[in-house]
Parts: C-alpha cells; structure tokens; sequence
C-alpha cells in the first residue's frame, strides 16, 4: 500500500467519469467511516475534512482523494471515481496497481514480494526401539513456485460484435490486472486503449 509521502505525488485534478456519482459514493463512504479512519484519511493524504466535504459537494475527485478513500475504507477506487459501477469488488493490492496503471502512476506500483521456496520437512516414521540411536534428520524437500504466465488470445473478428456490455467490462478489468501484475504488453495495450476511449 502507498505511504503518505507516496500519496502526495498523486495529482489533485479531477478524474470523476461522472461528478453525480462520484459525489454520492464519497458521501456514502466518508458517512460510513468511523471516527478512527476519518482521522487516518485526512493524515495519510494530508487534507482537511473540508477537502473531502468539497469532494462529495462537488462530484470532483482526484487520484489523491480516491487513493487514500479506496486504502483506508478497503473500497475499489474505480467505483469512487464512477469508472465502474461494481461496488461488490474489494481493495487489494493488484486493484491499486491497476488504478496506479490506469492514470499513468506506473512509478508507484508496489513491487510483488519476492517469491520464496518453501522448505518442506519430511515427518519421519515412529522409530524402532532399536534403531532409535542410528536414526537421522529427514532431508528438506524444496518445493519451487511456478510464476503465473498469460497466454494472448486473439478472437475472430466476429466475435467483438457479439460482445455485451458487461463481457466488456470483464475483459477492461482482466487487462488492468494483467498490467498490474507486470504481464508483457499489458501496460502498453491498457494505454492504447485508455487513449481511444479518452482521446
């Protein structure tokens, strides 16, 4: 998750894809938030309550506000900025990467932890009464992690036209977190597709 310092350097322009419901989203949330989280919201991001009273007041939000809403009340900060209507999705760390993705904060994603090997310890067998003396240490198995690997697929032509709406929203959010978790040509091909749908 981004620190305060980290948060500063999100711009404070407006990137609401709808001011209405924006506003009644951050209403609802800041409503919603205990005393506790209010406090850690205008600390971490550095603001007063006024700033967050203009947000839901005016429907404007920006990266800053929606970033530090979305980390501390667990919400999707693409419903916050009504880039989805999905409100059931939770807060994690590949949702915050692909928003990071999405308006252009690469140099802020969170680095996946290193993978480790697990070291797994055979249990040995009940020993002899005997053999209890000669007996040794079981040796450690390691077992290694395969990485995860996308496959591009490239459907005919035809298929497009037969896509809904929603099958387009499930492929949208399925690149974002293929960019967030480093998949090849990912982030380039969200950018490509992020400036057809803004240019």
């Amino acid at each position: 998750m981004l620190d305060s310092a980290q948060i500063k350097q999100l711009k404070q322009t407006n990137i609401s894809a709808d001011g209405e419901k924006t506003g009644a989203r951050v209403r609802q949330a800041w409503k919603n938030a205990n005393s506790a989280d209010r406090r850690e919201i205008t600390t971490l991001a550095d603001i007063a309550v006024a700033t967050v009273r203009r947000c839901y007041t005016t429907g404007s939000i920006s990266a800053k506000m929606a970033v530090t809403l979305a980390q501390v009340l667990k919400i999707d900060p693409f419903y916050l900025t009504a880039e989805t209507d999905d409100v059931e999705s939770a807060f994690d760390e590949d949702m915050l990467n692909a928003f990071l993705t999405a308006h252009g904060y690469e140099e802020l994603i969170q680095a996946p932890k290193a993978r480790r090997k697990r070291a797994v310890k055979a249990v040995p067998a009940e020993p002899d009464a005997a053999a209890t003396s000669e007996t040794e240490a079981a040796p450690e198995m390691e077992i290694e992690i395969e990485p995860i690997i996308f496959v591009e697929m490239t459907p005919a032509p035809e298929v497009y036209a037969e896509l809904s709406d929603d099958d387009v929203i499930i492929l949208l959010r399925a690149l974002r977190l293929k960019a967030a978790c480093g998949a090849e040509g990912a982030v380039d091909a969200l950018k490509k597709l992020y400036g057809i749908l803004l240019g």
